[in-house]
């Protein structure tokens, strides 16, 4: 949790873009509620009836719309952020190396401190815009369905959550 921290503190500078990117993320989970909330018209009007079959499609493609757009815009500038980040993190360190000693530079060879610089970095860049971008996402999508789940019916989302901890 520590390093999850010292990492945060990084990407404090870019605090509009994580807003603007959790904004995204906030339309992604709507968007895809909304895709699920169309099932209900097209198994109540749509199928039986015959009725209301373009203002679903186009409803269905809206929402599939907002939904691409919401993943792109948020997935873009978590990727941003987290290249900044690097950025940031590989000055900082190429800084401290330079301030190095000559002891240090003969006790570590250069390949290995190359291999630091690069390859452990770009971890922490994918941790930064995949890992907590999808994992913020995904969260967001998941409690805009608790909501739908408890609007329709209470009783079936309380069963529904009972049951989750054992799924997960």
């Amino acid at each position: 949790m520590k390093e999850f921290r010292r990492l945060l503190e990084y990407a404090r500078p870019y605090r509009g873009r994580l807003a603007c990117a959790f904004a995204a993320m906030v339309v992604y989970g709507v968007a895809s509620a909304g895709v699920v909330s169309q099932v209900r018209p097209i198994l109540d009007e749509v199928l039986p009836e015959r009725e209301a079959l373009i203002e679903t499609i186009a409803a269905i493609l809206g929402f599939y719309f907002l939904k691409g757009a919401g993943a792109y815009v948020s997935g873009y500038l978590m990727t941003d952020v987290g290249q900044r980040v690097v950025r940031d993190i590989r000055i900082e360190l190429f800084r401290h190396i330079l301030g190095q000693s000559a002891a240090f530079f003969s006790m570590n060879p250069h390949g290995r401190l190359m291999s630091h610089i690069t390859n452990d970095v770009a971890q922490v860049q994918r941790a930064v815009s995949e890992t907590i971008g999808d994992l913020a996402r995904e969260s967001i999508a998941l409690v805009v369905f608790a909501g739908m789940l408890f609007f329709y019916d209470e009783r079936l989302a309380i069963v529904c959550l009972t049951g989750a901890p054992l799924v997960v």
